[in-house]
């Protein structure tokens, strides 16, 4: 045994010899609490199950309450409801027993016993409007029971109540989206951002929420806001440029993967893809010599290349084409390669075809080969 729990043992045991000479019997229940306190679980559990509740000088609506606080920490959730019904009906204190009605309702949550959860805020209407966590508590148990309207209500009475409760706007927000009252939730989104404690994470699942239900359009409103608001944030940028590639508005979402790239370089080689597919070919080769992987650097290179060759004409030229072939073999698209080895007539570069497939094929059989 550990010497701490020598020392606790001795002074448990003083303490017991104590109360015996004083009373001839230990006060389990005060015992009960001490254990309770200083986080000692499992004997304050010890010490109520000695507890004899025929004995006229036991304090019952303590000891109930404690023996529902010891059975909440141990989960056993039901029995500690039980429990602190008990202490509730025995106490002749009302308002000291009243509390217990707040672990109820989180163990009748916990338990997914939402109308006991319910029941039990709605006998202390007094402490709810104390804290407004309990009303989103509340609003939560009445969506569960599929009682949308009333966890509309109660969440707009937190608004009320508590106006700078802002979590109460994120909460509903989810509701609304999940009713598909979009600009509702839209107007949410946005008090929120506009009043909240700065939480990228949330405004990030506020937008991919719109996104997912088919709303680009305000998806594209609340995300712009956050990239003003999150300035340096490559992810909220991000999400706002595939909110315009779902738009097929590919420059505009060039331009964000571009913006993306200063606040954090590993898009880089994305911006220079959107500035391909816009066709923007300049910005493409630009961003492409940021990048500071050189084998998706080529591999942009060969892209945009061959776009820039058959624009100018060039692709009509063999020594053109046999180096654009050796391009894709550098890159590893030996089909893309070999299609424009095949173009090949002239004998100089037919006789470099032919070597170039051998090397092709050596890579193809081992890896070592490639080069």
């Amino acid at each position: 045994m550990k010497i701490a729990g020598l020392v606790m043992v001795a002074l448990l045991l003083l303490s017991l010899n104590v109360w015996a000479k004083k009373s001839d019997k230990v006060d389990f229940v005060a015992l009960g609490a001490l254990m309770l306190s200083d986080g000692h679980i499992e004997r304050a559990n010890d010490a109520l199950n000695q507890v004899d509740v025929n004995d006229t000088e036991v304090d019952l609506p303590r000891f109930y309450m404690l023996k529902g606080l010891v059975q909440t920490k141990k989960t056993f959730y039901a029995d500690a409801n039980k429990n602190f019904y008990k202490s509730i009906a025995l106490s002749t204190d009302t308002n000291a027993s009243k509390p217990l009605y707040l672990y109820v309702a989180q163990n009748s949550y916990k338990l997914k016993e939402y109308q006991g959860a319910i029941e039990a805020l709605d006998s202390v209407p007094e402490l709810m409007v104390k804290n407004p966590k309990l009303f989103g508590l509340k609003a939560e148990c009445y969506w569960r029971l599929d009682d949308k309207e009333s966890a509309l209500v109660v969440l707009g009475n937190a608004n009320r109540i508590f106006p700078a409760y802002w979590d109460a706007y994120k909460q509903r927000f989810y509701y609304l989206v999940s009713l598909h009252l979009y600009q509702a939730a839209l107007t949410d989104a946005q008090i929120y951002l506009e009043n909240a404690a700065s939480d990228e994470k949330i405004m990030l699942n506020f937008i991919n929420a719109l996104r997912q239900s088919g709303q680009t359009d305000k998806g594209i409103l609340l995300a712009e806001t956050a990239n003003l608001r999150y300035i340096k944030s490559a992810k909220v940028t991000v999400l706002l440029a595939h909110l315009y590639i779902d738009k097929n508005m590919i420059h505009a979402a060039a331009e964000l993967f571009n913006e993306a790239s200063v606040e954090d370089g590993k898009f880089t080689k994305e911006a220079a893809e959107m500035y391909r597919r816009a066709e923007d070919y300049v910005m493409a080769l630009l961003k492409n010599t940021q990048m500071l992987d050189i084998k998706e650097k080529y591999k942009q290179r060969v892209i945009v290349t061959r776009k820039a060759m058959q624009r100018s004409g060039l692709m009509d030229d063999e020594n053109m084409r046999y180096a654009l072939a050796y391009a894709y073999y550098m890159e590893g698209e030996p089909d893309a390669s070999e299609a424009l080895l095949q173009t090949l007539t002239k004998p100089d570069l037919f006789k470099k075809a032919i070597e170039l497939r051998s090397k092709m094929e050596k890579c193809k059989n081992n890896i070592w080969e490639c080069q």
